[in-house]
């Protein structure tokens, strides 16, 4: 690097540029040092020597950096939201910078404010073993930071004033300037990159100042840690502060988490009856803090090693401690710890909406929690989750007041979790029995089950030994399942393999209502045509395109799709294509165009009616819209019942009656985020430099692209068909509007009325009659069943069974037979110990062979089926305890022979 970051604050400060004998980086520093000042090359000093002049918490820190930043012209500017719901490539918010990526950084829309300070909540989970082990590592935490965009247009700082703010900051608050050093160490990330300075003191790392003046480019003539850039014409400093690291510092705990956790430290403690472990704990936690430089364990290797490790530094000192004996004393305090940090990321989850699912942030929710309930469960203290949950909330609504809103709900999510886990609990043996059957249970295995089963590896791990089998659980195993699950929701861009062509305007946006317009033909071939202006909507945010016809010198072809590429709309054709120069006319399907705008502007209706109902932890997860119907999915964690679905159907209803005026309007893309917030972007990111609002006042407000009717009483009426629960934490909501709603519910009229005609009651006594019906229904079939175990107990009595080896054999074909009788005798059979039967019927031309065992018999039923009916030109297979398959009703007995020819 040269002279590496050779500033001229660094040289008018008396700094000198040093080189680490440890690790060979490049540093900074007032005074001539040896090492870089950064873990693991120098120890931790800090620990009972606070590095500031007086102890902050978090309230404190956080107010005396943005204050000073507020009085060096920096505009304070409020968090967003941990879900990065402005984003596709990315579920939560990682770092300060995430908030203004890519559109600010991208240079495609302006910040809102130039230079700003922030304090925004972080999570990150790929260091979620670490966290209550290592004494540092957090799953959520804030990063302070100050952000200034340099463009050719407006110079705000660069690096020498970034490095003299920080500094200037730090010395303020009573840190020795001689203890800080400067280590270089350039950053990338995102699809940018940078120089970047690391500030540290007392082998802590206090903070990172990026200057990110790079973007990735394979061709780039720029490489920094083995990849391409070229310099962007913006130059961003990207500072990130963290507020916990800047609280612990000032108080010199032997953990971080009793510095920024005190009294959830302390109450859990108190419950788990820990007390006393605490103080021996953190007597030899800030001992080996000392004497090694960290503060615990991080995990990566063996954990019993790692612990040998530090039990060994502690015995230089002088303890007399075991193995165990450490362990015992240190592992369930870990475990507090990591309980009281996973509780605030469930606040902040469950506060800013996240519902717990099996995909996306919803995933990664779960998992937290899942982890915090096992945690708990090993300490004997479950019953205290909603408790300390609440206390977070307490605590951090005093900065966050929209955690205190959400408190009910963040509490509901607890309890709804809690006891969902516990259900995946019980059926999780069967899971881990089935897979210790069928080959054991690796790394992949356990990766597995906890996807589709929801089981953590710890409990898969008890399940398994009191089975009498060992797993090895990985450890880092969370970290693994996280990065699964990050997101990596990039979109595809589509292709466009049309030569250059100039951008189509969207004369839709100018006149909703107008059906017909002229335009010039830029491009045709393929039978595809792309025009200088369209009023045909191409398909997009869940919108069908428009349909309709194009017209010129007395020829026609149909106009059956649209699509919008990049910013050419494809006009895709039926019949001959007009040639490149023609002056077309287009006529836009009324009747389709009509049924789309009105279930456009129905969805926005029921999302908003959701919301006002069941909460604001209601966003839209996907939406289709069609001419005659429309489907709003949205989250929420159970399911609609019919009451609450009728309340929103009326609410709709009763905003089409009152006739809301419908606005659209084009905005910047950060007018549009000062004005409305992140709510607006219910259906993704967006995706242009101008966002389009569509805006019911005082009703609700999105980012659209899509068409609309000019008023809510041109909706006409909304009628809900059906709910549906798509995956977990996501609900369908189907419905129709316009001219449909009102077909829709003459339909269900019509149904009505024949069911009470076929019951043979009035309409409104139907509903009774049905269930009088369905209960006398149930009775007859709880009848015929027990006749038909009554009649398979007298005819397996009457079958004998052939002794074969350790088992009996039971061989019979009952002809043509229902299969519940079949199915009855075959448990009747089975229920005896040391039992094998095979059973052979048809129904009409299709044969069928049932092999089943108890479970003392050592067969496997699925391979033996499949090797007989195979040698009689059938087929099957199945389990080890049941299996079935089919073959020609003649060869049903000759099926049965090979049975037990192959047991025998």
């Amino acid at each position: 690097m040269g002279d590496g970051l050779s500033l001229s604050f660094f040289h008018d400060s008396g700094f000198t540029r040093q080189k680490c004998s440890k690790c060979n980086s490049f540093f900074w520093s007032t005074v001539e040092i040896e090492l870089c000042g950064d873990a693991p090359c120098v120890e931790y000093s800090f620990i009972g020597k606070p590095l500031f002049s007086k102890p902050m918490n978090l309230n404190e820190a956080r107010e005396a950096f943005l204050d000073f930043f507020e009085k060096k012209s920096h505009t304070r500017v409020n968090r967003a939201s941990v879900v990065a719901r402005w984003r596709n490539d990315i579920y939560l918010s990682i770092a300060s910078i995430a908030v203004f990526q890519p559109h600010v950084t991208s240079g495609s829309s302006k910040p809102p404010a130039n230079p700003l300070t922030i304090s925004q909540p972080c999570i990150r989970l790929n260091d979620l073993e670490s966290v209550g082990r290592s004494g540092r590592h957090l799953t959520t935490f804030e990063m302070m930071a100050h952000h200034a965009f340099n463009s050719e247009q407006e110079k705000i700082y660069w690096q020498d004033r970034t490095v003299e703010l920080c500094h200037e900051l730090y010395t303020s608050l009573g840190l020795e300037g001689s203890k800080i050093t400067y280590k270089e160490n350039p950053w990338v990330g995102g699809g940018n990159g940078g120089e970047a300075l690391e500030v540290l003191a007392g082998g802590l790392e206090l903070a990172t100042l990026v200057f990110m003046d790079l973007e990735e480019d394979p061709e780039g003539d720029i490489e920094l840690k083995g990849i391409k850039f070229r310099r962007m014409p913006r130059s961003i400093v990207d500072t990130g502060y963290g507020l916990e690291r800047l609280v612990w510092a000032s108080q010199g705990t032997p953990t971080i988490y009793e510095a920024v956790f005190p009294e959830a430290v302390s109450y859990l403690t108190q419950r788990a009856k820990l007390e006393k472990t605490l103080e021996n704990a953190s007597s030899l936690i800030t001992e080996n803090a000392k004497l090694c430089g960290v503060l615990s364990i991080d995990y990566g290797s063996d954990l019993t090693e790692l612990r040998q490790m530090v039990l060994d530094r502690l015995q230089m000192l002088g303890h007399k401690l075991s193995l165990s004996e450490f362990t015992s004393t240190i592992e369930p305090l870990e475990k507090v710890f990591a309980i009281v940090d996973h509780c605030r990321s469930l606040v902040f989850m469950f506060g800013d909406g996240i519902v717990p699912s099996n995909v996306k942030a919803g995933y990664l929710a779960r998992m937290v929690l899942r982890r915090t309930v096992l945690l708990m469960r090993d300490l004997g203290v479950s019953e205290f989750l909603p408790d300390l949950v609440s206390h977070h909330i307490d605590h951090f609504s005093k900065t966050y007041p929209e955690l205190k809103t959400n408190k009910s709900h963040i509490l509901d999510m607890i309890d709804l979790e809690m006891v969902r886990f516990n259900k995946t609990l019980e059926r999780g043996r069967r899971a881990v029995k089935r897979a210790l059957d069928s080959g054991g249970i690796n790394q992949q295995k356990l990766l597995e089950l906890y996807d589709s089963q929801g089981l953590p590896p710890s409990v898969v791990s008890e399940f398994a030994e009191n089975q009498g089998h060992s797993i090895t659980v990985p450890d880092g195993f969370f970290a693994m399942v996280a990065d699964r699950h990050q997101g990596d929701s990039k979109e595809k861009e589509k292709n466009l393999d049309f030569i250059e062509i100039e951008p189509t305007n969207l004369d839709f946006y100018q006149d909703m209502d107008k059906r017909a317009f002229s335009s010039k033909v830029l491009y045709s071939s393929s039978k595809q045509i792309c025009l200088e202006n369209t009023l045909f909507y191409p398909e997009g945010g869940g919108q069908l395109s428009d349909i309709g016809i194009i017209e010129w010198d007395n020829k026609k072809s149909k106009m059956v799709d649209a699509q919008k590429i990049g910013d050419v709309v494809v006009h895709n054709l039926e019949g001959p294509l007009p040639p490149v120069g023609t002056i077309v006319t287009g006529v836009v399907d009324d009747s389709h165009r009509s049924g789309l705008s009105r279930h456009h502007t129905a969805t926005h209706l029921i999302g908003a009616a959701a919301r006002k109902i069941l909460g604001t932890h209601v966003w839209q997860a996907g939406a289709s819209k069609y001419p005659d119907r429309a489907r709003l999915d949205i989250t929420h964690h159970k399911r609609i019942s019919l009451e609450v679905i009728e309340k929103i159907e009326s609410h709709v209803n009763e905003l089409i009656i009152e006739d809301y005026q419908i606005n659209t309007n084009f905005y910047s893309r950060e007018e549009a985020d000062s004005k409305y917030g992140d709510t607006l972007y219910q259906g993704g990111a967006p995706k242009y430099r101008k966002v389009r609002v569509v805006e019911i006042p005082e009703i609700d407000a999105q980012a659209c692209a899509g068409t609309h009717v000019s008023s809510t009483s041109h909706v006409v009426a909304v009628k809900v068909l059906r709910t549906e629960r798509i995956q977990d934490g996501v609900e369908r909501i189907e419905f129709s509007a316009g001219p449909d709603a009102i077909k829709a519910s003459q339909k269900e009229r019509a149904l009505l009325e024949e069911t009470a005609e076929e019951l043979g009651v009035p309409v409104d006594q139907a509903p009774l009659a049905a269930q009088k019906f369905v209960k006398e229904w149930k009775e007859l079939r709880n009848r015929v069943s027990s006749l038909e175990k009554e009649l398979a107990t007298l005819k397996s009595s009457d079958i004998e069974g052939e002794k074969i080896g350790d088992i009996m054999f039971y061989s019979h074909d009952m002809g043509e037979t229902d299969m519940g009788e079949v199915q009855n005798f075959v448990r009747q059979i089975t229920s005896k110990e040391d039992s094998l039967v095979a059973v052979g019927c048809f129904q009409k031309d299709r044969g069928m062979v049932i092999l089943a065992k108890s479970n003392s018999v050592n067969h496997n039923c699925g391979k033996i089926l499949k090797s007989a009916l195979s040698l009689v030109g059938g087929s099957g297979g199945g389990k080890e305890s049941y299996a079935q398959g089919a073959c020609s009703p003649d060869k049903i007995l000759e099926a049965l022979n090979e049975i037990k020819n192959l047991i025998s």
